[in-house]
C-alpha cells in the first residue's frame, strides 16, 4: 500500500508504460481537444508519437476542429526572390497575449508547392490559392493547395475563348461545406462589354456559368474573408462608396456602403481608400487621410452588413500601412506595403517594427490559417498532388523551418531573436 501510495505521489517516477496506458485511458473527445489547441509545428512531432494520434490528426473531423481553433498567421514572400525554393516565406503566430512566435518556413516544389511559377491570389480556411503557369505549357492554371500537407490540386483555366482583365480568389461555403473558386473576366468579343463570372467548386472538375457579373474582381488585399465573402475595393466610378464583394454561400455579388460618402471620397479628395480586410471578426476599411502629416483611419463594421454600424476605431499618424490581424493583447499586426511588419499600440499609439521581414528587399504578405484540411477529403474526383508517405516527415522538416524565435512586445518594446536549428 505504502508504495502504491509513493507511486501515487510521485509520477515523475512512473514507467513510460504506465504513462502511454494513462494517456490511452483520456477520453477519445478529450485527446482531440488537447490536441486541436496546439500549433502547427507542436502537431508536426505529435504525428510520430504513435499510429493512434497519427490516425487522429488525419481524421477530417480533427482537421475541422483544429482550423476553428488556429490562429491567423502571415506568408511573407519575398517578391524579388529568384530560385529554385519558389516562396520563402516566415510564419508568424500568436502565442500569447505580449508574445508572437516566428518560425521562417520554406515551401519547397515538388514538396510542399507545384513545381511552377506563381504567385499568390489569396487564401481561405487552410487552403492558398495560386496563379501560374506549369512548365512547358503556356496556359494559365489556378492552383488550390494546403502546403503544411504538400497536397494540391490543378484547376484548368481553359481558353474555349479568349478573356480579357481575368481574376481569381478562393473562398469556402458554409452552407453547402465547399471551397469554390471564382472567375470574372471579360469576353474577347466584338460590342461585347459585360463582364461575365464563372464558379468552379473543388472536387466537380469543371466551371459553371453564373452569368454576368456587376463588377469584376480585383487584387485582392491580405486578409478579406467573411462570412462566406470575399471583399476587395473597386475604384470604378460606378462602385464609389462602395466595397464590392462575393458571397460564395449563395453565389452572388453585393455591394457594401463605406462609412463615408463619395462625394467626400472622389470630389474633396482628403481621404482615399487605402485597403479593406478584417480584424477580429469585423469588416474594416482603412482610408489614407491627407492631413498635414497624413493618417491613416480604420473603419470598422460592428454589424456586418449594416452601413450605420461603421465606427471609426483608430487613428495612425502614418499612412502606407495595412492592418493584418488583431493580436490578443489588443495590438495590430500591420504591414508596410512591400517593405516590413510592425506592430501597432492603439493605447500608446507607437509603432514598432518587429523585424520579421528583416533582410528582404520587397515583401508580399498574405494571411493564412494554418491546417490539415486535406483535399483527399474535399476534392475527391479530382487528380490530387501530393508527397509521398516515406517524404512526408522530410517534408514536415523543410516546413517546420530553418529559423525560429520570439518577437515579445511589452510595454512598447519590442525584442526580436533568431535561434538556428542544429
Amino acid at each position: 500500500m505504502d508504495a502504491k501510495r509513493k507511486r501515487a505521489a510521485n509520477p515523475e517516477s512512473s514507467s513510460p508504460a504506465e504513462s502511454k496506458c494513462l494517456v490511452a485511458q483520456l477520453p477519445h473527445g478529450l485527446i482531440l481537444d488537447i490536441l486541436s489547441r496546439l500549433p502547427i509545428k507542436s502537431l508536426f512531432s505529435c504525428k510520430l508519437v504513435c499510429k493512434t494520434w497519427l490516425h487522429l490528426i488525419s481524421d477530417p473531423h480533427f482537421a475541422k476542429l483544429h482550423l476553428s481553433k488556429s490562429s491567423t498567421a502571415i506568408l511573407i514572400r519575398d517578391v524579388c526572390f529568384r530560385s529554385t525554393e519558389l516562396l520563402s516565406t516566415q510564419f508568424v503566430e500568436e502565442v500569447h497575449d505580449k508574445t508572437v512566435d516566428v518560425e521562417k518556413m520554406r515551401f519547397v516544389p515538388n514538396t510542399n508547392l507545384p513545381d511552377t511559377e506563381f504567385h499568390v491570389i489569396n487564401s481561405c480556411k487552410g487552403l492558398l490559392c495560386l496563379d501560374g503557369k506549369s512548365k512547358g505549357n503556356f496556359n494559365q492554371m489556378i492552383y488550390v493547395c494546403n502546403p503544411i500537407l504538400g497536397e494540391y490540386v490543378i484547376i484548368p483555366v481553359f481558353e474555349k475563348l479568349r478573356k480579357w482583365e481575368q481574376y481569381f480568389a478562393l473562398g469556402f461555403s458554409s452552407v453547402s461545406n465547399q471551397y469554390k473558386v471564382l472567375q470574372t473576366y471579360f469576353p474577347d468579343r466584338p460590342y461585347v462589354n459585360q463582364c461575365r463570372a464563372e464558379v468552379y467548386t473543388v472536387g466537380t472538375g469543371q466551371w459553371r456559368s453564373i452569368g454576368n457579373a456587376p463588377f469584376s474582381l480585383d487584387h485582392l488585399d491580405a486578409n478579406a474573408f467573411l462570412h462566406d465573402s470575399v471583399h476587395w475595393i473597386d475604384y470604378s466610378p460606378e462602385n464609389d462608396g462602395f466595397i464590392c464583394a462575393f458571397d460564395f454561400g449563395f453565389e452572388h455579388f453585393k455591394r457594401l456602403a463605406l462609412p463615408i460618402d463619395s462625394q467626400k471620397l472622389h470630389g474633396f479628395r482628403d481621404h482615399a481608400i487605402s485597403c479593406v480586410g478584417v480584424l477580429k471578426a469585423w469588416l474594416f476599411v482603412a482610408f489614407d487621410v491627407c492631413s498635414e502629416w497624413g493618417d491613416l483611419e480604420i473603419w470598422v463594421m460592428e454589424e456586418y452588413g449594416i452601413k450605420e454600424s461603421w465606427s471609426k476605431k483608430f487613428v495612425v499618424d502614418f499612412i502606407s500601412y495595412q492592418p493584418l490581424f488583431t493580436l490578443g493583447s489588443g495590438k495590430i499586426l500591420m504591414f508596410q506595403r512591400h517593405q516590413c511588419i510592425v506592430c501597432y499600440d492603439p493605447k500608446s499609439k507607437s509603432i514598432q517594427d518587429t523585424g520579421i521581414s528583416q533582410g528582404m528587399e520587397c515583401i508580399g504578405v498574405t494571411a493564412y490559417t494554418p491546417s490539415f484540411v486535406s483535399l483527399q477529403d474535399i476534392a475527391k474526383g479530382e487528380e490530387l498532388k501530393s508527397v509521398d508517405e516515406d517524404d512526408e516527415l522530410e517534408a514536415f522538416t523543410n516546413i517546420k523551418g530553418i529559423y525560429q524565435g520570439q518577437a515579445v512586445f511589452e510595454n512598447g518594446h519590442c525584442a526580436l531573436t533568431y535561434q538556428q536549428f542544429p
